[in-house]
């Protein structure tokens, strides 16, 4: 071929060589060296060119094209294209780029495309989705009807690209149909700025329904600058980390102005790119308001009733405290074995009893809240428990039971508040007692197993059922509430124990062979090592007092006469009094060693008459006498200037105890 008429079909690749093998002249186009000028320039920059081109010439659109489109028309079509007519190479798709080809050659102008879809059977023998972005423009030639010899095409296939962002945006259409039927809130920030550029239904609902997407959280949301929440999204944003909230306070803008307080739990995730740099903010969470005022009502009802009941002992406290007088009266004044000392010890029974369901009452709102502290000390296990057998005879002879109490002959001791372990083991035996019947046996052992002290409770009585005995523990729960076995109690005794030892580091267990088979309890306590030196609680029951001046006070004047009378008994000179104006007249011109003082006076509480007697410079030992039983109830007497503190009903032996220690 000669280079001078055909160098313009000269390289290409393998294009190049089919062109120039080609036998133009069985074409309309004829020799090469014949073509128009502009035909043979289009051609040449077709050959030369790395991007993908495509020609179709003259009426018949005779059509050229390069090693890269060569690459995307496919095996079966590119044996036949070059040099076919287009309408007869194209006639799958004629009905698509037919009118834009026509238009061009018409001399209309251009046609642009991106990312279109052209449907081509390529490689697979099978009709395929391919994309395309393209230009159809045309190639000027005189000699040509409409100045239009032909049409180049420069395209590129984008099928990948377009695939990946269907796939992209059909990722996006998913998970935004998650985030929408989330229930929780979400939204998405980009950039710095925090641009709200996704929000689901939720997010729109906790603000208000606003305007959001492309303003920032500044411009959408001002009324929360000052609330942290801010202050939050550009920590995260600069350090990458995570932070999140729990029931936080969040107060939002209404219509008119007014405010709306909301609790929310959230997450504030930072959204990081391929190179680790923070490029948005991912923020979900969950409107928690009517959870956070529903506990806090919770809290206030369980306030209410942490109230109610501490009025309620107050209340039952007062009047057991004349009975419990009068019964100790009966008996300190009356001969052994009458029917009046008789009498005297069962009231004084049943106001114990009646004082036991009361404080009962108290110990389980305050054990479930954590309100209880332990006095711990060093105590021989054996000492706490004579002492709760001691308490517990006359029980054990009315119904009379035998207890039979075996020990260790080693010494143990435990870390512990005596008066806590004492109640724990008299609740233990009282529900043995209650459910042995007349003339029925009790064994208490005492003994070590592994640095545990074992306190072992067993009877031959009623037994618990294998449906029942995982439920003793539970509060309110007893295991026999028919008539004929109602022995009292409030079904709280045991699951007060358990809290206790629980608290003392040890356990509690209970086991039973079935009905009628009897109950078995231990009650196991961590050991320590025998102290040096144990502290000497003195007894002072049975002791001489020396007599003493007693003021009491107290506007109930059957619990203040029934004291007084007591009181005397004993040799003790008293005056009584019912109101804080006659007790503070007397309390120097009588010259009391001890002021009994009733805190809930009228008019001056008991707090206040202490606190003026100790600005006056009285000597006087000051006691408060309250139904009043709490920690913090007994921290406000003595911050109010008193010596001690005595629950209502008192027990006389405590009160001589006292009385010993001032005398």
């Amino acid at each position: 071929m000669d280079q001078n008429n055909y160098g313009f079909l000269s390289g290409g690749g393998e294009m190049g060589e089919l062109i120039r093998a080609h036998n133009w002249n069985n074409t309309a186009l004829g020799d090469p060296a014949a073509w128009p000028q502009s035909l043979k320039t289009s051609v040449r920059l077709l050959l030369s060119s790395g991007h993908p081109m495509f020609i179709w010439w003259g009426p018949d659109l005779i059509q050229f094209y390069n090693d890269a489109y060569r690459r995307s028309v496919g095996l079966a079509r590119h044996l036949s294209a070059l040099g076919q007519g287009g309408r007869e190479c194209w006639a799958e798709i004629w009905d698509m780029i037919g009118p834009q080809i026509e238009l061009v050659m018409a001399g209309d102008g251009y046609t642009w495309h991106e990312n279109h879809l052209v449907p081509i059977t390529r490689r697979s023998g099978k009709r395929e989705e391919v994309y395309w972005t393209y230009s159809y423009s045309p190639i000027d030639n005189p000699g040509s009807p409409n100045g239009i010899g032909g049409v180049l095409v420069i395209c590129t296939e984008a099928t990948v690209q377009v695939l990946a962002e269907q796939r992209k945006k059909a990722a996006e259409l998913r998970w935004r149909e998650l985030f929408n039927q989330s229930p929780g809130f979400m939204c998405i920030l980009s950039g710095p700025q925090h641009i709200y550029e996704f929000a689901n239904p939720r997010y729109f609902d906790l603000l208000g329904g606003r305007e959001l997407i492309g303003k920032t959280v500044r411009e959408a949301v001002p009324e929360v600058n000052g609330q942290e929440f801010e202050q939050l999204l550009d920590e995260v944003y600069r350090s990458g980390k995570a932070v999140s909230g729990m029931a936080t306070p969040l107060s939002l803008a209404r219509l008119g102005g007014n405010r709306h307080y909301l609790y929310v739990d959230f997450v504030y995730q930072p959204i990081v790119d391929a190179n680790g740099e923070v490029t948005g903010i991912f923020v979900n969470g969950y409107d928690v308001t009517d959870s956070v005022l529903a506990k806090e009502i919770l809290i206030e009802e369980d306030r209410r009733k942490d109230e109610f009941l501490a009025m309620l002992a107050h209340e039952l406290r007062n009047p057991l405290a004349p009975i419990r007088n009068a019964s100790e009266l009966l008996i300190q004044t009356s001969t052994p074995g009458s029917n009046t000392r008789t009498i005297g010890a069962l009231i004084a029974r049943q106001v114990t009893q009646l004082t036991h369901l009361v404080d009962e009452l108290l110990d389980v709102s305050r054990i479930t809240q954590g309100k209880i502290e332990l006095q711990r000390e060093s105590l021989l296990l054996d000492g706490v428990i004579q002492l709760v057998i001691e308490s517990l005879q006359p029980l054990l002879t009315k119904k009379g039971q035998e207890l039979i109490y075996e020990a260790d002959e080693q010494a143990l001791y435990i870390q512990g508040d005596m008066i806590r372990l004492i109640q724990c083991l008299t609740n233990v035996l009282m529900n043995a007692i209650k459910y042995t019947g007349v003339g029925g046996t009790i064994q208490l052992h005492l003994r070590s197993v592994d640095q545990m002290a074992v306190i072992e409770v067993i009877d031959n009585g009623i037994g618990i059922s294998p449906e029942m005995l995982p439920r003793v523990f539970e509060l309110f729960f007893q295991v026999d509430q028919s008539l004929e076995r109602s022995q009292g109690g409030l079904g709280v005794g045991l699951s007060i124990v358990r809290r206790l030892v629980q608290m003392h580091g040890g356990y509690v267990t209970a086991m039973s062979d079935g009905l009628g088979r009897g109950s078995h309890f231990e009650i196991c306590l961590p050991l320590i090592e025998e102290p040096f030196m144990l502290e000497n609680n003195k007894n002072y029951i049975g002791e001489k007092l020396s007599p003493m001046r007693l003021l009491i006070v107290d506007d109930n004047v059957d619990s203040a006469d029934s004291l007084a009378l007591l009181l005397q008994s004993k040799g003790h000179k008293t005056i009584t009094v019912y109101s804080a104006h006659e007790a503070l007249a007397l309390a120097e011109k009588f010259g009391a060693d001890i002021v009994l003082l009733d805190i809930g006076l009228p008019e001056i509480d008991g707090y206040e008459v202490a606190r003026r007697i100790r600005a006056k410079g009285y000597t006087s030992k000051l006691v408060a006498l309250t139904g009043y039983g709490k920690p913090e109830d007994i921290q406000q007497a003595l911050d109010a200037g008193f010596d001690a503190h005595m629950t209502k009903p008192i027990v006389f032996a405590e009160l001589e105890r006292m009385l010993q220690r001032y005398c």
